[in-house]
């Protein structure tokens, strides 16, 4: 798959999972946090990175987000979609076809994604550690996963 469809494969597939494009990032909205996807590109080549955060709270449009350091930053989980055993957490988009692309990106919505918009939080802190990280001390973050 050459980049071009790539991106616009990534594209159409956040949007008919309902996520809003603003800019370069990738939103979906719920009563307890707020979901963005945003594509990364590697410094090391044609390689990419599709991350998820989940900020904890209610958010109101134009979305207000700190992303500063951890004593104001607004608290979130989150990780990075997984590929294949091969590439890991990196997307190398030549290895893909459209087909095997949107097949991978099923799976992780179905996993990490829309776990969270059906179950809640709870879904979060239980799979904290393993599907989901955070910059903040654990314990705060579970704190902050147990609050509804």
């Amino acid at each position: 798959m050459e980049r071009k469809e790539f991106e616009e494969t990534v594209k159409n597939y956040f949007k008919s999972k309902g996520f809003e494009k603003k800019g370069v990032r990738y939103f979906l909205n719920s009563n307890d946090f707020l979901c963005e996807i945003y594509v990364q590109k590697s410094y090391y080549g044609d390689v990419f990175y599709l991350n998820y955060v989940f900020y904890l709270g209610k958010f109101e449009k134009p979305y207000v987000i700190d992303r500063g350091g951890v004593a104001t930053r607004t608290p979130d989980v989150g990780y990075r979609f997984y590929f294949t055993e091969n590439d890991g957490y990196s997307c190398q988009y030549l290895n893909y076809s459209k087909e095997q692309l949107i097949e991978i990106l099923n799976e992780n919505f179905d996993l990490r994604i829309l776990p969270p918009f059906k179950e809640g939080r709870k879904y979060l802190l239980k799979h904290f550690g393993v599907l989901y990280g955070s910059p903040f001390p654990e314990d705060k973050i579970k704190q902050l996963l147990l609050e509804n």
